[in-house]
């Protein structure tokens, strides 16, 4: 039988499979050169079936030349390969059908909350920038906490015309007040005292001319901390008359505090007289 040569890509596969060593010596590239053995000799009608074909080094192929194989261990090692080849190929598929259930499955969650929001806001329903914001809160946050800060969002921010429908601009303000919702609910589930900070915050933005919110709330969370009571706090921002006199006695109370825990501790490690 006249011999077919083997291609380059049939080659790489039979070597792939054996790692790269000779199945019958064991070296391995590129120590040795590896060549493309058929274990049924093309003479004795051997074919180019990958089954048939093993990987050899030059010299251990020379010295086979065209003899049958009497030892079927190598055949039965590399049927052995392709069915745990086969195998793996299955499980691969079976991951990617999984992984395209999940993402079936996330598509249907999307669907219902953006269904849940048109029933919160009447006739009103997400568009495709909308859901995409929809994913990103739902790889943040759990799915309750989602549907309870988007029910809180209609709750506080919606506005209704004279026939009782939420206005488009007020449906607008409380989808993007949902975000920030759930950011405050795990703020508040982690710092149980935050709601009345808030408060506080708020106390002095609407007395005072001027508030620096961002540090105001640095500050007041480092009283509570120091073990500041927080009717004293709300007192204080009730009776300052600008920034500058709040800020003031807020540093005052938090050195003082400072300087008494340091004081404690000093005690606690004085020496023995």
């Amino acid at each position: 039988m006249q011999r077919k040569s083997l291609s380059k890509k049939l080659r790489f596969e039979v070597f792939k499979r054996d790692s790269f060593t000779c199945q019958y010596c064991g070296g391995k590239a590129p120590d040795i050169t590896l060549q493309v053995d058929h274990l049924e000799p093309v003479s004795k009608g051997g074919t180019n079936d990958i089954l048939n074909l093993i990987t050899s080094c030059k010299d251990c192929n020379s010295g086979k030349s065209n003899r049958r194989l009497s030892d079927t261990s190598l055949l039965d090692k590399q049927r052995q390969q392709l069915e745990d080849l086969q195998e793996r190929k299955e499980q691969i598929e079976m991951m990617f059908q999984w992984q395209k259930s999940l993402t079936n499955l996330d598509d249907q969650v999307i669907d219902q909350l953006s269904e849940f929001w048109n029933e919160l806001t009447v006739s009103y329903s997400l568009n495709d920038n909308g859901k995409r914001g929809l994913r990103k809160l739902l790889r943040q946050n759990e799915l309750s906490e989602v549907m309870q800060a988007m029910k809180i969002a209609a709750e506080q921010y919606l506005e209704y015309d004279d026939e009782g429908n939420p206005t488009q601009e007020s449906v607008e303000k409380a989808w993007k007040k949902v975000g920030g919702i759930c950011r405050i609910k795990k703020i508040e589930a982690e710092k149980p005292y935050m709601p009345e900070l808030y408060y506080i915050r708020g106390i002095l933005r609407n007395r005072l001319h001027y508030v620096n919110e961002r540090l105001a709330l640095q500050m007041l969370e480092e009283c509570v901390h120091l073990g500041a009571n927080v009717e004293s706090l709300k007192k204080h921002a009730l009776e300052v008359r600008n920034w500058t006199q709040w800020r003031t006695g807020i540093e005052q109370f938090i050195e003082e505090q400072n300087l008494k825990e340091s004081d404690e501790n000093s005690d606690e490690y004085e020496g023995e007289e």
